[in-house]
């Protein structure tokens, strides 16, 4: 493969850039790439190049993604979908949702809303491959691999980073897509709000004695949820909720142990589990950072935010984050605007931090709801969720808001 679009980091300080995007995880790419076919002149920092070779027999990654409408649309209309059929995804069309502590129960089905599917399950090594695929093609993106940051100068009338090479960087913005620990963010001494859940998820794939039937299914318990989320050939990408100090019995866990562990917490629902990948964990923490913006800096993506991941709803916002600030930055050079200006920039925290926060806070509430430590909680549930599930309008409504989003949706989203 041709590898005209990696330059060095002599070249890269020669130039000014319109946007430097620090992080080329699935969102930064999307941006760049985004910013790219807007004719802005781009370049991505990143720590290493995806492999973008596609083994049909590669094993399953543990990280993997429920996307939406809205980001199967953006993807789409970046010219990056095909880049994801092409290798490997699964559309599910139903999701089953049961307590461990109640009878109650709630199913959503897409034939119910008029819908194809209820979004696609796809591994995130896969998404950011089908993204950098297009991205490299374009000559107004170049990437810059490897190079550590010291210090963002966002005083004078343009972004300057400096790196530990000894090279500075200018363009008219720079862009933190550098994840939950973003360096940008730190350097820019931007606040965060946080939360520790006090829980971990362990996730990685597994395939199970009964078929899924294209359906995820969810069980609440005790300990925290349990998640198997339907994937091709007959593979379900666990999802398991433990509290923190239960990570690293979890991960140390032999491959036998593990599959008695699952079959326990998933209650048998697919059967025995049959075949194993690799497991990771992590921690599960809200972060909202203070601000979205600064002259001449946006945060998006997991920068910007994190939220608990049981409805699968992290890597969509962050995709309708770079569509978003995609859609302020192609409005603000139309009116001859400089699109590092503050006040084109908070144009975006407007639009996306609300929203964000708004997200998370509806995912700590079903947290809330479902955790078995009330037994007020218990009655509420046996109440709840057999209205839930007998209330169609409502309950496809919500889905419908979950699949499609809400309203005043990005370009690339529509």
């Amino acid at each position: 493969m041709q590898q005209s679009h990696i330059i060095d980091v002599h070249t890269a300080a020669s130039q000014k850039w319109d946007v430097i995007v620090v992080g080329g995880g699935m969102v930064g790419a999307a941006l760049a790439l985004g910013l790219g076919q807007q004719k802005f002149n781009v370049l991505l920092l990143e720590r290493q190049h995806p492999d973008l070779q596609w083994n049909p027999e590669a094993a399953y990654g543990a990280r993997v993604s429920a996307l939406t409408r809205a980001s199967e649309n953006i993807l789409k209309n970046l010219g990056a979908w095909q880049g994801i059929e092409s290798r490997r995804y699964h559309p599910f069309s139903a999701m089953h949702v049961w307590d461990e502590a109640t009878p109650s129960e709630v199913h959503f089905s897409a034939a119910d809303m008029g819908e194809p599917n209820l979004g696609y399950t796809v591994e995130n090594s896969i998404i950011q491959a089908a993204i950098w695929e297009p991205m490299i093609q374009l000559p107004n993106i170049k990437v810059l691999l490897g190079e550590q940051l010291e210090k963002l100068d966002l005083q004078s009338e343009q972004a300057c980073l400096f790196l530990k090479a000894g090279s500075e960087l200018k363009a008219d913005l720079v862009v933190a897509a550098d994840g939950a620990m973003s360096q940008v963010r730190q350097l820019a001494n931007i606040g965060l709000e946080t939360h520790d859940y006090e829980q971990c998820a362990v996730v990685g794939c597994v395939k199970t004695e009964f078929s899924h039937q294209d359906t995820c299914w969810q069980r609440y318990r005790k300990d925290g949820p349990f998640a198997y989320l339907s994937m091709v050939n007959n593979v379900s990408s666990v999802a398991w909720y433990l509290p923190t100090d239960k990570m690293q019995w979890a991960l140390d866990l032999s491959d036998s142990e593990y599959v008695s562990a699952l079959e326990e917490a998933s209650a048998g629902k697919l059967g025995a589990v049959t075949e194993v990948a690799e497991r990771i964990a992590f921690p599960l923490v809200r972060r909202h950072a203070e601000h979205y913006v600064k002259s001449h800096l946006a945060l998006v993506g997991d920068a910007a935010h994190t939220i608990n991941p049981q409805a699968g709803q992290g890597v969509n916002l962050g995709f309708l984050d770079a569509a978003a600030l995609i859609d302020i930055l192609v409005a603000a050079r139309e009116r001859n605007k400089p699109i590092g200006q503050f006040s084109v920039l908070r144009r975006y925290e407007r639009w996306r931090r609300g929203d964000n926060a708004l997200v998370q806070r509806s995912m700590e509430g079903f947290d809330w709801l479902f955790k078995q430590d009330a037994e007020l909680k218990k009655t509420v549930r046996k109440t709840l969720l057999p209205m839930a599930n007998n209330l169609t309008p409502v309950k496809n409504w919500l889905m419908s808001q979950a699949l499609n989003g809400r309203e005043a949706l990005p370009t690339l989203a529509k």
